[in-house]
């Protein structure tokens, strides 16, 4: 399976997994939102197969990691890491 070209703000590149599982418990995404940025970010799985997955259009799953994105950058500077 391909990987996501993840584009990852300069403030995200280097986070760890485990940071990452920290900022995503912090960031009450809900549900699909936290399964979107975990198969993203984490698996760096391609938005096209997230949305085959979650059954939506890759345009939403687009969409939704834009504003996962910009949450996660908040909680991690609020987390101090």
């Amino acid at each position: 399976m391909p990987k996501a070209r993840l584009k990852l703000p300069q403030e995200l590149e280097n986070l760890l997994a485990s940071d990452w599982e920290r900022v995503l418990a912090e960031a009450t995404l809900g549900a699909e939102d936290t399964t979107i940025a975990r198969l993203y970010i984490l698996k760096q799985m391609p938005q096209i197969d997230i949305a085959i997955e979650l059954n939506m259009d890759r345009s939403t799953v687009s969409r939704r990691v834009d504003r996962i994105i910009t949450r996660a950058c908040r909680v991690a500077k609020k987390l101090g890491i």
